[in-house]
């Protein structure tokens, strides 16, 4: 499994410089970035020639990405003085031998991803991480470093909320309609489900806007919904409960435009899913062993059922940062959905090709996961 992991690794750091090369010369082929500098009155003196210095932009195309590229990673400050990455190395190495050579074959993925994760966590807070992302043409003064992650929180919340209300409601949903095949339910969340996957995502957002919130103040006159903003003003004087009710009246309605989509897509796959799974023959082994009802479908049915879910999550990881693009900008939410739509505005190509890279490295990390979760779910994938 080491072996796969390393080589899947590989094959998403070829991935993401082939990405990063082809957004830079697309972004090139909507002009040159002195051009747009020397339109930027707002500029320092001295700045544009610093970055042309920096950046190579009167060189040729080539010579530009080479000089972004070695500029984008600083090397790590992984130096002898700083003993505890190395201590947290050696502690995942033996974690991960009593892991391969005790814990059972069908968990160690699950168990291994774990321990590296938490060692990589703990190893890099004693590390010294340097990255030069260069500084926003735009303003001229802010570092992109700083423009991309203050804003990634932002857009991981209200990615990952839509996500978790995506596969809460809509894997049931795809399982009760399997088991209850045409009946009326069934046809009607068929038909919710077509509508919802057939309508635009701003017109989702604006009748949210419209309807749950303008409209149902105004007929009970409760604001129960923000239609604007991460968090209210008085946030920080509020206690933790009203924090957290705060945080919920301004995500629900985002969170809800973009997990409808999703939602609709991940209903009518588990349904042909659980539907293909039950005609299977062991199920119909395990239906005359006499085992009961709740068994057959939880135990055995359910667990093969969500494989394709797995795949269709990894893909969906892409939309979802793409739904988000465009939910961000209806419900002013700040995150780098919104900050992508005013650099692409003004061309701001260091921002721009930081939030690609951030999006692609986030794609290759989930699509490595949804691997390993094969694994898991179905004991009979190996990675030799």
């Amino acid at each position: 499994m080491f072996a796969y992991i390393i080589r899947r690794l590989v094959y998403g750091a070829v991935t993401l410089i082939a990405l990063s090369f082809i957004v830079f010369m697309m972004l090139q082929a909507a002009g040159s970035p002195l051009d747009r500098l020397y339109l930027n009155n707002l500029l320092e003196d001295g700045f544009i020639e610093e970055v042309t210095r920096l950046w190579g932009l009167d060189q040729p195309l080539l010579v530009q990405y080479w000089k972004w590229l070695t500029n984008y990673v600083q090397p790590l400050d992984f130096s002898p003085q700083n003993i505890i990455p190395w201590i947290v190395l050696g502690i995942v190495a033996v974690a991960i031998a009593a892991i391969w050579r005790f814990a059972e074959p069908r968990f160690r993925p699950a168990w291994i991803l774990g321990v590296v994760f938490v060692g990589a966590m703990v190893a890099l807070r004693n590390m010294n991480i340097e990255f030069d992302w260069g500084i926003s043409f735009n303003s001229g003064s802010t570092l992109v470093w700083d423009e991309v992650f203050s804003r990634a929180g932002a857009t991981f919340r209200l990615g990952f909320t839509a996500l978790g209300i995506a596969l809460i409601v809509g894997i049931p949903l795809g399982i009760y309609q399997a088991l209850r095949q045409y009946s009326f339910f069934d046809q009607l969340g068929t038909f919710s489900a077509f509508v919802a996957f057939s309508t635009p995502i701003f017109v989702i957002g604006v009748a949210l806007q419209t309807y749950v919130a303008f409209r149902f103040e105004e007929w009970t006159g409760v604001k129960l919904f923000f239609v604007a903003g991460m968090t209210g003003d008085n946030y920080a004087q509020l206690s933790f409960i009203d924090q957290m009710g705060d945080i919920f009246r301004h995500l629900t309605l985002p969170a809800i435009s973009i997990a409808l989509i999703s939602l609709a897509g991940y209903s009518r796959f588990q349904r042909a899913s659980m539907l293909e799974v039950m005609r299977s023959d062991y199920l119909r082994t395990a239906k005359a062993k006499g085992l009961s009802r709740r068994t057959i479908i939880v135990k055995h049915a359910l667990r093969n059922a969500l494989i394709p879910i797995v795949t269709l999550v990894s893909i969906d990881i892409a939309f979802i940062i793409g739904g988000a693009i465009i939910t961000e900008s209806i419900f002013g939410w700040p995150g780098l959905g919104r900050k992508y739509i005013e650099a692409l505005g003004v061309v701001d190509f260091p921002v721009i090709m930081a939030i690609v890279l951030v999006i692609g490295i986030g794609i290759v990390i989930m699509n490595i996961v949804a691997d390993i979760l094969y694994g898991v779910l179905d004991p009979r994938v190996r990675y030799d």
